[in-house]
This record gives structure tokens, sequence and C-alpha cells, in this order.
């Protein structure tokens, strides 16, 4: 685009007669540049021009967008959009960005490695009518630079295409499945009517001719929430075919690319994502926003279903290394010392209170379930109870100085409760140093002039106090000989009778 000057100069030419190959003769430019203008209206020439414009913002950020598409081959153009909005907070199309990589990528041969799959098209279901699971996994690199295996459950509504996923790092089981579907109950604020799944162990145990037999957990989850499931054929992609794009938007838009931390980061992470990209962009095939179809399809979902009330949800979780277990997007504190003991309990959510147990089912300490997101729920008796400790060591040092100073300790332990330790420590090096008397002398200024702190005692000494005199021994070489001590020395013979009869 040569901007508007060339483009008046060939509307001048169009109407004094000339011909698109004169007109690119005279103005020594290439004839298909003169046809992309030859019939466009001053409006359009505008809107292409603002779209131009937005394009030479986001060359401020090629070298950035180039190592990008060399350090990761696979990563598409929606998802450097949605990496420029995530760390630049630029507000830019989809359609511009892919323009701009895609000259990108021709400019510096920057191929990119397609695997395309075929879907067949299926009719649109009413609202709140179907809920699709899928599970998929892919490996991360951690920050500390290992492989980790990455599994998570997807779920989509088929009508809004409203999305949500839980990931974790170990494989799912029919705990977890259950767990995770009344987990996205209340994520969506409802219920459907019938969900759909692959023909997964973890869901069902024989198909038996049309004739599904469920896994035990599984049946009693879906006899619970009145489900009806719908279990897929194998090989039968159409009908499950919004949760397979599910999937693979999640590996290749949000997973490709990102560094894994721990669980409770990528789900967090995930969450924020589904506000910006997942649920926020507009959909390929509908035209439209998921997240705004779902304000409506929202109305056409069952009320959710209170476990709580029937409390024989029990599902397990990994005690992490803070002896701290996630449910529902908040921490749980543990006893200290469960980590070391046990890496797996078992959770019920029962009554609003969420009971852990061992896996054996003994019981370990209760909590208050959360109504927030990202709170740590800790009990005061899983601290660790430092009182004892601190109590000896103010009566050590409140002994040490005759108990005249015990007002004075105990104000320094309140105020500076953080390096209390510190300041007895210091106290008692003080004594040493300049003796009980001095030390006394030094605190009663302090007290009146309301300074709390060993430090100020310090400097009071430091200034007006002379530290005890230390007394070296030295050895005196002793010259007289009845000074010294000459030990006697004894035959064999006398031990040998000490100690018994000699053969």
């Amino acid at each position: 685009m040569k901007g508007f000057k060339m483009y008046k100069q060939i509307q001048q030419l169009k109407e004094i007669g000339f011909t698109r190959s004169r007109a690119a003769k005279q103005l020594n430019i290439n004839r298909e540049t003169v046809t992309r203008y030859w019939n466009m209206t001053a409006d359009e020439f505008a809107k292409q021009l603002y779209s131009i414009n937005r394009e030479l913002l986001l060359s401020n950020y090629e070298e950035i967008i180039i190592s990008w598409l060399k350090q990761y081959p696979t990563m598409t153009a929606a998802q450097v959009c949605d990496w420029l909005r995530e760390h630049y907070k630029e507000d830019i199309k989809e359609r511009t960005v892919s323009r701009y990589v895609k000259g990108l990528r021709e400019e510096y041969n920057l191929k990119k490695s397609n695997h395309p799959r075929d879907y067949e098209a299926v009719e649109e279901l009413p609202m709140g009518q179907q809920l699709q699971v899928d599970f998929g996994e892919k490996w991360m690199q951690s920050i500390d630079g290992q492989r980790v295996k990455i599994r998570f459950a997807a779920f989509v509504l088929a009508h809004a295409r409203y999305k949500w996923a839980f990931f974790q790092t170990r494989p799912f089981t029919t705990s977890d499945l259950v767990s995770s579907c009344h987990e996205c109950f209340r994520y969506i604020g409802g219920m459907p009517l019938e969900m759909v799944f692959d023909q997964d162990s973890i869901v069902s145990v024989s198909e038996n001719y049309g004739d599904i037999i469920h896994t035990f957990e599984f049946e009693k989850f879906r006899q619970e929430c009145n489900l009806k499931v719908y279990l897929c054929r194998a090989a039968d992609p159409e009908s499950k075919g919004k949760i397979e794009n599910v999937v693979k938007f999640i590996k290749y838009n949000f997973i490709e690319n990102r560094l894994f931390a721990d669980e409770e980061v990528l789900n967090s992470s995930f969450l924020k994502w589904l506000d910006r990209t997942g649920n926020a962009k507009v959909h390929g095939t509908t035209k439209r926003i998921p997240a705004k179809v779902f304000e409506d399809e929202r109305e056409h979902l069952r009320p959710l279903l209170d476990i709580r009330s029937n409390g024989d949800v029990t599902i397990y979780r990994n005690v992490r290394k803070d002896n701290t277990i996630v449910y529902d997007s908040n921490r749980y504190s543990l006893p200290l010392g469960t980590y070391n003991n046990q890496k797996e309990v078992s959770i019920e959510a029962k009554s609003e209170k969420l009971t852990i147990m061992t896996v054996f089912g003994e019981f370990i300490c209760e909590h208050p379930i959360s109504t927030g997101r990202g709170q740590l729920i800790k009990s005061t008796s899983h601290s660790r109870d430092i009182t004892d400790s601190m109590d000896k060591a103010q009566t050590t040092v409140d002994e040490l100085l005759l108990f005249k100073a015990t007002d004075f300790l105990q104000t320094i332990r309140t105020e500076k409760a953080r390096y209390a330790r510190d300041q007895f420590r210091l106290l008692q090096t003080l004594c040493d140093s300049y003796g009980i008397d001095d030390v006394l002398n030094a605190i009663r200024y302090c007290e009146v002039s309301k300074l709390f702190g060993i430090t100020y005692v310090k400097d009071f000494l430091e200034h007006s106090a002379k530290p005890k005199q230390v007394i070296v021994l030295n050895a005196i070489p002793v010259s007289n000989n009845k000074y010294h001590v000459t030990t006697e020395k004894r035959s064999l013979d006398v031990y040998a009778k000490a100690g018994g009869s000699h053969e």
C-alpha cells in the first residue's frame, strides 16, 4: 500500500481516461497495484487504511512475534493474538493479527506444523440439552526444565459452546471425573439434561450391545443427578465433534508453549484464559460469543443438586508439601506432618463441612466449606506452636536479670514478635559483656525514654559503660624443684597382684 497519495493519483488517471496498463507505466508501479485500487471507493480505502495502521502497530512487536514463531512452530495466529492481549494488553482484532502473522511466515519462511482433521457437522441442539465431555493430555515443560504430562477433563455446552476444564498430573479416576462434573456444574450454575462421553473404562464397564453397564461410582452419580448419559461409539467423532474441537483448542491455544508450575496455578490461569479468550472469542461456526449465548442458556439448565445434603460423594486429593489440599479452588490445611506420613487423603463434602480422612476412612480434620475462590482455610491447631519455646527463652533472660525487667521483656516480645528470640539472645550477650547491674541500668533508661528494643540498650551501654575485663592466665615457668611433682614408678608385679594371682 503506497498511501493516500498513490490512491488519489490512480483515481485521477482513471478519470482522464487512462487504462490500467498506461496508469501503471505512468506511475511506475505494478499493474496489480493499480487493479487493486481502480474501483475502490474512498470509504473502502479509509477502512483498509485503518486496518493497515493496526498492522503498523503490530510492527512494534515484530521481533517478539518472530521469536515466538521460531521457538514454537505450531503457534497459531489466534494464540499470538491471545498472548499480545495477555502480556502487552493490546486490543487487536484476530483477523488483523492473522494477516500480519501470515505475512511474517511468508517473509521469513516460518512454516507451521499442521495436523488437520475432518469433522462432520451436526444439527444444533436446544439450550440446556447437552454437555459434552472428553479427556486430553499433553506434555508440558516445568519451570525447572522437566517434562510433565498434564491430563485434563474438558466440558462444553453443545448449544452455547461454553467451555470449562480441570487439569491434574495423575490419570483420572472415576472419583476424579465425578468430582470434575460437580465442579463444572457449579461453574456453569446448573445441570444439563444429557451428558456425552466416550466409552472410557472409568465411565462404563461394558457396552453389552446397547445395554450400557456403568462403573458403580459413575452410575451412582448418574442416578443422583438424574442425567441421561450418551456413550459414543468408537470412531464416531460427529456425535461429539464440539468437545473434540474444544480439546484441540485447549491443547494448542492454552497449553501449547506454556510453562508448568503446579496444578493450582495451571487451573487458575485457565479460568482467566476462559474469560479472556476461551469463552470470549467469537465461535467460528456459530459466529457468536459463547459467553453471550450462555447468558440465555443458563436459564434453561436444571437447578444444581445439593450434594452436600446427600453427602456420600467421596473424592481423593493429593496432600501438598505445605500440608494442604485443594478443593473447589481453595486450600484447606492439614495437621503438620501429614504430608510426610501420607501423600493422599479422602474428602467428603457434607452439610457445608469438608471432612478430611485417610484413604481408609479415618478422621483427620474438618473445615467449613468456603464459598470464595483462591482462599486458604487454616485451623489454628495446624500451625507450629512456638509459644512454649518463646516462653522458655523469655523466662531464661528474665531470671538472668533477677526478674527486674519482666515488663520490658514482655513489651519486646509483643512489639517485636518476629525478632523476639534474636532480641533475647542479644540481651544475654550484653549481660555477659557488661554485667547485670549495667544492663539493668540501661533497661531502666530505655523504659523511661520509651525505647523498647535491645539495640537501644546496646547503644546506651557502649556510650556509658565499660565492658568487663577478661583476665587471661598465662602459664608461668617454675624453676624451683619443690613445685615439680614426680610420679612413683612401681614394679609390674604390684599390678599383677592387684589384679589377681600371676601365673
